[in-house]
């Protein structure tokens, strides 16, 4: 059976980053703290897992399936009964973001407090669900400081003082980006990180060859002897010649 066509737009599948902030505080603002007797909970519709709460018939907040299993209709709550039901509300959303963030990749505790932090969780649940995070091993700061320089040194290898910068961005403490660095070798990085390119490059000239390897390691953060080591090395092996490029270095 052939398609009809129509000349509807369609319907985008998911939403920017800024409707769902908007769709969020949305939902914020229709929250009831006003004490009464739970009269209904009902199912969501549109978002599997959870329940809409009725106190006295008006609608007083969404909650997820656990917190929802905690609270029975006929069950006379008082304000700070349902503002402990917000802060479990408040508790489990934030532990799902956070659970969705660490999906992509291993994150620093610093990431996950920034990620928190940006969608207006109170430092109160981010603290929590970072120790929650922690009590089970999913946010460590070692282990996420080991996955990365292993990571980097697994496709993308750079010197020691690149990976600290990099650690340092992500939140790491000092002690912990020391101990993970210290085993690099930052000569056999700067071989492996420019071997591909030497063989693109070794059509070129000495001082082209130079120039752009050099250039290639500079922006990995190798210094000048490690650089200038490298390159060479991998000058003799691309031409097969044994002289070295010593003699076209500019010596400042």
């Amino acid at each position: 059976m052939p398609f009809r066509k129509t000349n509807k737009p369609f319907a985008r599948k998911f939403k920017t980053a800024a409707e769902r902030e908007a769709a969020r505080a949305a939902r914020l603002a229709r929250i009831n703290t006003s004490p009464g007797r739970v009269t209904a909970i009902e199912p969501q519709v549109k978002r599997a897992n959870r329940f809409s709460l009725y106190i006295d018939d008006h609608f007083a907040m969404g909650l997820n399936a656990f917190v929802a299993a905690g609270v029975r209709v006929g069950q006379e709550l008082s304000r700070a009964d349902l503002e402990n039901l917000l802060r479990a509300e408040q508790l489990e959303e934030a532990r799902d973001k956070a659970l969705s963030f660490l999906a992509v990749r291993p994150r620093s505790e610093q990431e996950i407090r920034r990620q928190l932090a940006k969608k207006k969780y109170p430092e109160e649940i981010i603290n929590q669900v970072l120790a929650r995070l922690g009590d089970v091993k999913l946010v460590d700061d070692r282990d996420f400081a080991k996955f990365w320089v292993e990571n980097r040194e697994g496709f993308k290898p750079r010197s020691k003082r690149a990976l600290q910068y990099e650690l340092r961005q992500k939140g790491v403490p000092s002690d912990e980006i020391t101990r993970a660095v210290k085993k690099v070798d930052e000569r056999d990085s700067a071989y492996r990180a420019a071997q591909s390119k030497a063989l693109r490059y070794k059509d070129l000239d000495a001082q082209a060859f130079r120039e752009k390897l050099s250039g290639f390691l500079a922006r990995r953060g190798f210094d000048y002897s490690v650089t200038r080591e490298t390159v060479t090395r991998l000058w003799q092996e691309v031409k097969g010649k044994q002289e070295d490029l010593n003699q076209d270095w500019d010596v400042e």
